[in-house]
């Protein structure tokens, strides 16, 4: 389930998302776009289609295999094409003087059997819903979360600061992109989570669990965490995808 909102204060959306079949994978990617006018718009959307159809590429060119193969090619698959895409963002930018200095956060999942892989750059997050417990499975790449890996800040004082958006890694800034990887084993029943930071800024991890933990379907969900975000400020574009494991994974966007 995918659902896309502009926030209150925005007139343009920087977020793009895609989620859907990829041979025998199931993807789902969401970028948060940063440069000048529109141009977030555009790194953003390029960022998820280029991704989207590298994974589609590389997914048709899997022969069968034992899972620890398997999982390592699907490791070896997103981090070419968030490389891939870093190289298409940059090119880009270089062809079109409008768009110099664009960028993009990221975050793209694979899930394949009873395991996800997750890939990311920035701090557009996902999570794993389990059982009543939300927890992060990504670590923003950010000023803020590397003062509090180094102990210089806690999370009380980094939420005061307000030196959130500062991002150290994204797609479209470097000649080479560090994207982390993620692998996590699912279980049925499970809730996945991709979210722009719109969603995270505006809504604590104990609220989203909640509303994850509530008896309704995916795209009521995906409704009622943006609009929990909306009533909490809106400050920015809003974008969620929540995959269920139940037990094939059944996906919504937003």
């Amino acid at each position: 389930m995918q659902r896309t909102d502009p926030g209150l204060v925005r007139a343009n959306n920087e977020d793009a998302v895609h989620a859907g079949a990829c041979g025998d994978w199931s993807v789902a990617v969401l970028a948060d776009g940063m440069g000048g006018y529109r141009a977030g718009e555009v790194a953003s959307a390029l960022a998820v289609q280029c991704i989207v159809q590298c994974l589609q590429h590389s997914a048709m060119q899997l022969p069968p295999q034992t899972l620890p193969a398997r999982m390592a090619a699907v490791h070896r698959a997103l981090e070419h094409c968030v490389h891939k895409s870093n190289a298409a963002v940059l090119a880009h930018a270089d062809r079109h003087a409008e768009c110099t200095g664009m960028g993009t956060t990221v975050v793209a999942a694979v899930f394949t059997q009873d395991r996800l892989v997750v890939a990311h750059l920035g701090d557009s997050r996902a999570y794993l819903w389990r059982r009543g417990t939300l927890r992060q499975l990504t670590r923003d790449h950010s000023w803020l979360q590397e003062q509090m890996d180094a102990g210089l800040l806690t999370a009380e004082a980094a939420a005061r600061s307000g030196q959130g958006h500062l991002i150290t890694r994204a797609l479209g800034v470097a000649a080479r992109a560090q994207p982390t990887l993620h692998e996590e084993p699912l279980e049925a029943g499970d809730r996945v989570l991709l979210c722009s930071d719109g969603l995270s800024d505006m809504l604590e991890a104990h609220e989203i669990a909640a509303l994850l933990a509530l008896p309704q379907p995916l795209s009521l969900q995906a409704d009622q965490l943006i609009a929990q975000a909306n009533a909490m400020g809106g400050n920015d574009n809003i974008s969620v995808i929540l995959v269920a494991v139940e037990p094939a994974p059944d996906i919504c966007e937003g």
